[in-house]
């Protein structure tokens, strides 16, 4: 009997022991055949901007006429967005035969989580006849289960900042060095403007390996309108996602896509300039109902760039902070770089082994505002929704709880949600 999407998911979420490197993932994309070959392939890696970047490019794509995949992580709300042609996500049945094929594929072997569903998506963009794929590395880039072998049309390389420094190295320079990993074998690097010494790690890899290397600055930014980013591009005002680094992100993706003409793709301006548009994204600068913004910032880098978004954004608005954050994560950086301009904030607990207890989290926090823990998340929320009166909720510290906030939310103005 073929397989339910229940039972996909039971198996996607099984326990398997990581191995370092590429060997078994791409022993597995050997046994399905190496799907992977079959569509031009273009790999994003870096610490911050990956989302953005990757959904760019592939918008773009799609605009221009060429049915486009996309693996992106992690889910904010429903698994299956990670998997995408077209902007469309892969149905339950799709997403459970594809599954069924990979679990097949490996046998006894097991591929963790991460390496299953990239195994699950290559197959499916294979399946649906996509001309061009975008693939959104996870924590690192060299080793990482999307860096699985063939050629590709390019590589992307976004912000680099210090983040899972316990597996990627403890310095710039380290994590450099694996997120550029991902332009071995050949495929033009794209990267965004980097901190010097990413850059020198960056430009002497390519060199090393005979890589044409390209720094793209960011467009010039013209302000934010009606929730979103505005940047001048080739005479035109380009529409973007909120957040300031995005004029960064977009130049980056239309870089790529210019780039990808060599390989036969005609991306006309037109297209370009309706795919960036077109974009959103679950969890970056999502803002809700007006006065409830949802972002993963997770570590001091991301967390600078909300700051500076709510600054530019929303001058003048009384701004309260709903925060969650893994225990593993710099949380204090993150709290230091945004609570500043916050008028209070609330933290609270979540079912995650990884989450930084709220009683602890607010104590930290109360070095740079004021501070209050509220363990159940959705009276936590209704907390800071009153505090913020007017103004507006900031929630944000990882992207594993904004499901639960959103739906938290949805429900307390539906009246669902009384708030005891």
């Amino acid at each position: 009997m073929a397989w339910s999407y229940s039972r996909a998911v039971e198996y996607a979420e099984g326990k398997a022991v990581s191995q370092p490197g590429t060997q078994r993932i791409n022993a597995l994309m050997h046994a399905l055949g190496d799907p992977q070959n079959r569509y031009f392939r273009v790999h994003v890696a870096g610490t911050n901007g990956k989302g953005s970047v990757s959904a760019y490019i592939a918008a773009i794509l799609t605009a221009a006429g060429y049915k486009t995949g996309r693996f992106s992580s992690p889910a904010v709300i429903d698994r299956r967005e990670c998997i995408a042609v077209d902007g469309e996500c892969i149905s339950p049945l799709e997403y459970a035969y594809c599954m069924e094929r990979v679990a097949s594929a490996a046998g006894e072997d097991r591929p963790t989580s991460f390496e299953a569903e990239t195994a699950a998506a290559l197959l499916y963009f294979a399946f649906k006849g996509c001309r061009a794929v975008v693939l959104e590395a996870g924590m690192g880039g060299k080793d990482d289960a999307t860096n699985v072998s063939g050629a590709k049309a390019a590589a992307a390389i976004t912000s680099i900042s210090l983040d899972h420094t316990e597996f990627l190295g403890g310095t710039l320079e380290k994590i450099a060095l694996a997120k550029v990993g991902i332009a071995e074998g050949g495929a033009k690097c794209y990267s965004c403007i980097q901190e010097s010494e990413c850059e020198r790690v960056i430009k002497d890899y390519c060199s090393a390996r005979g890589i044409e290397c390209a720094f793209i600055p960011p467009l010039p930014s013209l302000g934010y309108s009606g929730g979103r980013q505005l940047a001048a591009w080739q005479g035109k005002t380009l529409s973007l996602m909120p957040g300031v680094s995005q004029p960064a992100n977009a130049a980056l993706a239309l870089a790529v896509c210019k780039g990808l003409e060599e390989d036969g793709f005609f991306i006309p301006e037109g297209a370009a300039a309706a795919g960036v548009k077109s974009v959103t994204l679950p969890g970056r600068q999502e803002l809700i109902g007006g006065e409830l913004l949802l972002d993963g910032a997770h570590n001091p880098a991301a967390a600078r760039e909300l700051a500076s978004s709510l600054e530019q954004n929303f001058p003048g608005v009384r701004k309260v902070a709903l925060v969650g954050i893994f225990a593993d994560k710099d949380y204090r950086g993150v709290l230091q770089a945004t609570l500043g301009a916050m008028s209070e904030v609330f933290t609270f607990d979540w079912e995650n082994k990884r989450a930084l207890g709220g009683a602890k989290l607010a104590e930290c926090a109360s070095m740079f505002c004021k501070a209050q823990y509220i363990p159940n998340i959705k009276d936590a929320l209704a907390a800071a929704l009153k505090a913020a009166h007017v103004g507006m909720v900031a929630a944000y510290g990882s992207f594993s709880h904004l499901k639960l906030i959103k739906e938290a939310y949805l429900n307390l103005r539906k009246g669902a949600y009384d708030g005891r």
